[in-house]
């Protein structure tokens, strides 16, 4: 209260304000146009938007506005913290110099490995930074219980704690859309918690539409939300139903065009939103963070000031987070200036009332609020030999295997290969064309690994691994000979997680990942740099740069049509376990 009576003195115009941007066109997103406005900022609050040279106005630092825009500081509504492979404080290094003043964080996968301890860890290392880092509690951990393990188990009693810490706004996406919709499933109680609480319950949707997604969005309530939209229809399906659609531009989908499309048909955005949810660090640095995804929407031909909207006050609103999202008085100071609205570069930014980026440079370096969590979680069998990477089948000659057609790493389908058996094991090496994918727990299962052949995933030789796999994040490889597999994984072993390419037993590349297998010590420029070489490395494998991508997906089983987790290959619809031979 004290902070605010001097910021209503100062509106009064009894003492200086602390810092002064004059003259400058003011995107305003509550009344959607664009003024020339002076803006008087005290403390952490703005405390005065008026007429740009109406009053005679001091400040003890003033900001010469003319020629730039001011616009709400950008809120990312759902992402993951994890997929940048750097910790919280290095993230914000990167994302707070393209205009990001807020984030809401899903660590879902951190807490698949390190439980409530891994929610709490990205707590603390967010704690101080000079962005609002706000955490939604994650529901599916694993996302779908009877066809995973992860390293916890989340109940209703973890849903209950976690919504009593600080800065943990939301119940994070609901996954088990499957369980959800039919009211079954640990999902049900979980977010049965939420609504009890009054808290939002994120969504997640894949190609919901008609009944499913009516009895998935009456389960969610009236603060759901789903950024797995790939077309227009779908988008406008879930805004008109009740759901806030985010528009999603990631590393593994730009969805700018069709919610282009989607916004076109209806007069009223406030349904739609703005994320980011995975970026990787090469992206980050190349291509940016929120910035990037408003630049695809006004180049798909949205308006600005309804780009701008999506990205702060409409994503603000969602989750209640009053005070941001907008330039107004006595709302909170987070702004950022721009050299050009349309192209969406960024100059400088302001959260809580200082200046934390000035002409795209920080203005001090931001520091690790604790010690990285080094401990290695890559616990597997201690007897593990190449011939646990040899399917095993009864009799000889020619069988028919059940296998997963990887060409579309969000929408895998099943197929089937033959293949030669000898002796009751499957010959190698494998034809041109079929590669060998494992599943290893990572998380003390003790199990062997669980095999499945693939197609449409053009490796040649060698063998690519990595602990980021989507959500459980167990080590989950693909390779054409078993030796290569077993070294893959050994390696990995070693760097305590991360990914790695191996060749005629050789390590071709290497991204160490030693906090929970996730998550780097270093700076987003030496992970992107590590990541470079990984994915130059895969051509001496035969595979494209983005081919690590199947890796990182192939074990969702909250995504179609069938994965391979540790349980087996997986019908994710039926939530069957499907048999290695086809009969």
């Amino acid at each position: 209260m004290d902070s605010r009576k001097v910021a209503v003195a100062m509106a009064r115009g009894n003492q200086p304000f602390d810092i002064l941007i004059n003259n400058i066109r003011s995107v305003n997103v509550l009344t959607r146009e664009i003024h020339t406005v002076d803006i008087g900022i005290s403390g952490n609050l703005i405390a005065y938007v008026g007429q740009a040279g109406k009053e005679k106005l001091s400040a003890q630092r003033v900001i010469e506005g003319s020629g730039l825009w001011a616009a709400p500081g950008f809120i990312d509504g759902h992402v993951h913290n994890e997929s940048s492979m750097c910790t919280p404080a290095a993230w914000a290094e990167v994302i707070l110099i393209h205009g990001a003043t807020s984030v809401v964080t899903d660590p879902h996968e951190i807490a698949n490995v390190l439980g409530l301890r891994g929610v709490k860890y990205m707590l603390d290392a967010s704690r101080g930074l000079p962005l609002r880092y706000f955490i939604t509690a994650p529901s599916c951990v694993p996302s779908v219980p009877q066809l995973e393990t992860a390293g916890a188990v989340f109940g209703e009693q973890e849903m209950e704690d976690m919504l009593t810490w600080e800065r943990v706004i939301a119940v994070g996406e609901a996954m088990d859309f499957v369980g959800l919709s039919n009211q079954s499933g640990s999902i049900t109680p979980i977010v049965d918690v939420g609504q009890a609480a009054g808290v939002p319950i994120e969504g997640h949707g894949p190609g919901l539409t008609g009944r499913m997604l009516q009895a998935y969005l009456a389960a969610a309530g009236p603060r759901c939300s789903d950024h797995e939209s790939l077309d227009s229809a779908n988008m406008l399906e879930k805004a008109r139903t009740g759901s806030m659609v985010y528009a999603r531009v990631s590393s593994f989908l730009d969805a700018a065009t069709e919610m282009a499309e989607a916004i076109r048909s209806i007069p009223d955005v406030r349904m739609f939103g703005l994320c980011t949810d995975d970026l990787h660090p090469g992206f980050l640095l190349e291509k940016g963070h929120l910035d990037h995804g408003m630049r695809a929407l006004i180049n798909a031909g949205v308006d600005p000031l309804t780009v701008y909207q999506m990205g702060s006050i409409n994503v603000a609103q969602h989750y209640g987070l009053w005070g941001l999202g907008a330039i107004a008085t006595g709302w909170l100071a987070d702004i950022v200036l721009l050299n050009d609205l349309e192209k969406v570069q960024v100059r400088h930014v302001i959260t809580g009332g200082q200046v934390r980026v000035w002409d795209g440079q920080l203005t001090e370096p931001i520091q690790q609020p604790l010690p990285p969590l080094l401990e290695n979680t890559v616990r597997i069998p201690a007897n593990l030999t190449d011939e646990d990477f040899i399917p095993h089948i009864k009799g000889n000659g020619k069988h028919r295997f059940h296998a997963m057609n990887l060409s579309n790493v969000t929408d895998t389908r099943l197929t089937s290969v033959e293949l030669m058996v000898e002796n009751g094991q499957v010959k190698f090496p494998l034809p041109k064309g079929i590669a060998l994918a494992a599943v290893l727990g990572r998380h003390g299962q003790g199990n062997p690994p669980s095999l499945a052949f693939v197609t449409g995933f053009p490796i040649q030789k060698g063998a690519v691994a990595s602990t980021v796999s989507h959500d459980s994040h167990n080590l989950v490889l693909i390779g054409k000979h078993p030796g290569d597999m077993l070294h893959a994984v050994q390696t990995l072993v070693e760097l305590g997680g991360g990914l790695t390419v191996v060749s005629d037993q050789k390590v071709l590349a290497s991204l160490p990942l030693p906090i929970a297998g996730l998550l780097s010590p270093l700076s987003v420029v030496d992970v992107a740099r590590q990541e470079a070489a990984v994915k130059a490395s895969l051509a001496a494998l035969g595979l494209p740069e983005e081919a690590t991508a199947a890796l990182l997906f192939m074990t969702l089983p909250v995504l179609p049509q069938v994965r391979l987790t540790d349980h087996g290959l997986v019908d994710v619809l039926a939530q069957q376990i499907i048999p290695l031979a086809a009969g």
